[in-house]
């Protein structure tokens, strides 16, 4: 019973989170915007104007006057208090055998019925009435209901398809970009939005929204794994970044790996060998292109770690890029491109200089500005991304979450 309460309330976010990416598409004007969690789940703001929306997504089957009482009261009692500024009032809810996309009209007899209940108090049931309670007119109530409207919302997966068939339509894409790329990093901008603290940290307009989701850049959070199990998150992260060909030996790219991930259990894949896969699968000589670029990893390893590893890739004879910074990093040593020749009459890479390049994240950090960045850059840790302004220019960013160990982030690179 827990777990379905559990899934039907992480449902009911999706559905208000769906809702309010719809809406932000749906916006007639680019200046036009949504806060979320305003006054209510969603306030649209176009010009003077102001809609608010209260999102609600019942397994209940009809819409009975007690499910629906606590949203209209929490809606009238805030029109009283502002009778005099213009915001139209919006339920929209989902109920199981209600018609989708219709309007439940409600008259002024109908809303004094629903505003209508019974209390037990001290062993005795008491007839209550809102309005009377809270001295609301009939003149007052009758207003309210010229602003008011009680629209049923869809099913959870009908309304899920139309959004991502709406960002389908406005980026002209696919239908796995349109699920996979845009949908989640609409669901990501939102949910970042709907926590901040202040009404103005959880506006924003149509023209923020879609440059936000249209970055070439893969978001994730931890909303977007609440529906699947590891295995199927992992399979799917894999996915889209083979759809975005970030992987290809030929773009310049970072690898970070951050300190959950390096201490969590790599008995079966320790960290070395994960190198040795990178290199296999990006920069592998006698098979690699010419064209190919050795990647370069980051990690967050302190001075011990990071020695243990270079032991033991000088151990197999594999040849890194470290800047020497276990002695005095140079950056522009580090920057400068591998030494290769060519694999007889072919276009293959026969030797090079160097395979990897290889550092850990406080000399990344110390240096970043004199890092070359390159096309794209791969973030595995559960921390925020802080490296914002390296990567205005950088064409693909893979801020990935939730990788439990070393096999895991394997899966998805090597």
């Amino acid at each position: 019973m827990a777990k379905r309460s559990a899934e039907a309330t992480i449902k009911g976010y999706y559905y208000q989170f769906d809702t309010t990416i719809l809406k932000l598409i749906e916006l007639a004007n680019d200046s036009d915007s949504v806060i979320i969690e305003g006054i209510e789940d969603i306030d649209i703001i176009s010009g003077s104007n102001t809609e608010t929306i209260q999102c609600k997504y019942l397994s209940a089957n009809k819409a009975t006057n007690s499910l629906i009482r606590e949203p209209i009261s929490l809606m009238l009692t805030h029109f009283v208090a502002n009778s005099t500024k213009l915001i139209k009032y919006n339920l929209y809810a989902h109920f199981e055998n209600e018609t989708p996309n219709t309007e439940k009209a409600i008259d002024l007899a109908l809303l004094k019925d629903i505003l209508s209940y019974r209390e037990k108090t001290n062993n005795a049931w008491v007839n209550k009435e809102f309005h009377t309670d809270n001295n609301i007119s009939d003149a007052q109530l009758s207003e309210f209901l010229t602003r008011f409207k009680f629209r049923f919302g869809e099913e959870f997966e009908t309304q899920q398809k139309k959004v991502v068939q709406k960002l389908k339509t406005h980026f002209n894409c696919t239908e796995y970009e349109g699920e996979k790329l845009y949908y989640n990093n609409s669901l990501k901008i939102v949910l970042d939005k709907a926590i901040k603290k202040t009404d103005a940290e959880r506006t924003i307009t149509k023209t923020d929204f879609i440059n936000a989701i249209n970055c070439g850049k893969i978001l994730f959070s931890i909303w977007f794994k609440k529906y699947k199990t590891h295995k199927e998150y992992i399979a799917d992260i894999a996915g889209r970044i083979r759809s975005t060909k970030a992987l290809s030996p030929s773009k310049s790219k970072i690898i970070f790996i951050g300190k959950n991930i390096l201490d969590a259990d790599n008995s079966e894949l320790p960290v070395s060998e994960l190198v040795k896969n990178i290199i296999d699968r990006h920069y592998k000589v006698g098979t690699v292109l010419y064209n190919a670029i050795p990647p370069t990893v980051i990690l967050e390893l302190d001075l011990t770690g990071i020695t243990t590893l270079k032991k033991e890739l000088i151990k197999q004879g594999i040849k890194f890029n470290d800047g020497h910074e276990n002695i005095e990093f140079n950056a522009n040593l580090f920057n400068e491109k591998p030494i290769i020749n060519k694999k007889g009459q072919t276009t293959k890479i026969g030797k090079s200089s160097y395979i990897i390049k290889l550092i850990t994240n406080q000399t990344f950090e110390d240096f970043k500005t004199q890092i070359t960045v390159g096309n794209v850059f791969i973030y595995f840790s559960d921390s925020d991304f802080t490296y914002q302004s390296l990567t205005n220019n950088t064409s693909q960013l893979h801020d990935i979450k939730y990788c439990n160990n070393l096999k895991d982030l394997s899966k998805l690179i090597c």
